[in-house]
């Protein structure tokens, strides 16, 4: 029988306290490599593209779980390996690198290093089919007994893409959703204001100060780090943004039912975009799942990353993954 866990119970919350601890003092102290990829797709215009990803490991890669990170609009790798501020370090990858995984951080297509195409053609399918094809080219590559578990992590529309390319392809033994809901919810910004975006072009730019306030809880993460964040922004293609306010707008038209492999949600307390206060409603998504964990974490705004508590999430992460995938 398939089993929901909604909350974190009593006997994970005493795991993680005793096990990660000792976990981060064993694999902490070692140098992370850092690998720039490249991989080959082909989308719906016939004509093949470049995504860039960055790869990031220690020691050898053999045998360790590979987990494919999905960034989400304004977003580029860069949102999973945020730079140190005030001797307080914000990289997921290099985090989760220490744990023995081998961490694959994408430039989604349109994005970053990898190849800008037409910004109305490059939509939500499109970057499926493409995370899709990078997952089949990294295990079609791989050396014996590398890559053989997968790993979809996604944040905000990265999440909605993973959580598309899951459901239509089926590449990951598990999938996280972080930031992102797939129950009916409003976000407090004028509809006016949202689509006025449109009329940019084919790329979109979001401004500093709505990303501030939409994505950070100012009194729970460090403005210099909000600075950089707003500095290095990146854009989003129209097509991918139209995508995005469409699922929105309908989001019983998002395949998470269709997904059956064991599923893991995280959702801060302070998050405008994405609130905990739908924790209960959002564990009855994934309906199909082998299992569903929604965890709420405390004082976390949208950018899961950039706050001050982000090694509680990163830990909870790490520990269901050891007890689902390895």
């Amino acid at each position: 029988m398939k089993k929901t866990i909604r909350s974190m119970s009593a006997w994970m919350v005493l795991l993680l306290a005793l096990a990660l601890p000792a976990m981060a003092e064993a694999h902490g102290a070692r140098d992370v490599k850092v690998e720039r990829r490249e991989f080959p797709v082909r989308l719906a215009d016939g004509q093949r593209y470049t995504v860039v990803g960055y790869l990031y490991y220690q020691g050898s890669l053999k045998n360790r779980p590979v987990q494919i990170l999905t960034h989400g609009i304004t977003y580029n790798h860069g949102y999973w390996d945020l730079p140190e501020v005030d001797g307080q370090e914000y990289s997921y990858a290099r985090y989760m690198a220490r744990r023995h995984y081998a961490v694959l951080a994408l430039d989604l297509p349109g994005t970053g290093e990898s190849d800008r195409l037409d910004g109305d053609v490059l939509d939500l399918a499109e970057s499926a089919s493409a995370l899709h094809q990078v997952a089949r080219y990294l295990r079609a590559t791989a050396e014996k007994n590398t890559f053989e578990t997968l790993i979809y992590v996604g944040h905000s529309n990265g999440a909605l893409i993973s959580t598309f390319a899951q459901a239509q392809y089926g590449d990951a033994q598990a999938v996280v959703n972080t930031g992102w809901l797939n129950t009916a919810h409003a976000v407090p910004v004028d509809p006016s204001v949202l689509l006025g975006f449109l009329e940019q072009g084919p790329y979109i730019r979001i401004p500093g100060e709505l990303r501030g306030a939409l994505f950070y809880a100012p009194e729970y993460s460090n403005p210099e780090l909000v600075a950089y964040d707003n500095e290095t922004a990146d854009t989003v293609t129209r097509g991918q943004y139209l995508g995005l306010l469409s699922m929105l707008g309908s989001p019983e038209s998002i395949p998470a039912a269709d997904i059956r492999v064991p599923v893991m949600v995280q959702l801060g307390d302070r998050d405008l975009v994405a609130s905990a206060s739908y924790a209960q409603a959002e564990a009855k998504m994934y309906p199909r799942a082998r299992s569903v964990w929604v965890d709420t974490l405390v004082n976390t705004g949208h950018v899961f990353n950039g706050h001050y508590g982000k090694e509680r999430g990163w830990s909870a992460i790490d520990l269901w993954l050891r007890l689902v995938v390895r």
